[in-house]
């Protein structure tokens, strides 16, 4: 997986190409680590192509240390990917754009 990351004043963007799962969701884990002094994560998953549990939790995770669903957005959510967000209920618990 690659993930690229812009911090804009309080808003960190993320981009993420390939798959988040269990064997990459710690390198984004880690990513998310490295920075601080943001209060927002938006989240490209343009070029991301699935997402696993352990890739959920993270988003989950960052939701609850952010304070909210208004505080994560994820964009460009593929059909694979909207359909896994759809079954776990995680469509309720995260900005979908």
């Amino acid at each position: 997986m690659e993930i690229s990351k812009l911090k804009e004043g309080t808003t960190l963007n993320i981009t993420l190409k390939g798959r988040l799962d269990t064997v990459t969701s710690g390198d984004l884990g880690a990513a998310l680590e490295e920075e601080e002094g943001y209060t927002d994560v938006v989240f490209d998953f343009g070029e991301l192509q699935y997402i696993s549990s352990s890739g959920l939790r993270l988003l989950f995770s960052q939701n609850r240390k952010l304070g909210g669903k208004e505080h994560v957005i994820v964009r460009n959510v593929n059909a694979v990917v909207r359909e896994i967000f759809h079954v776990t209920g995680f469509e309720r618990q995260i900005t979908l754009e």
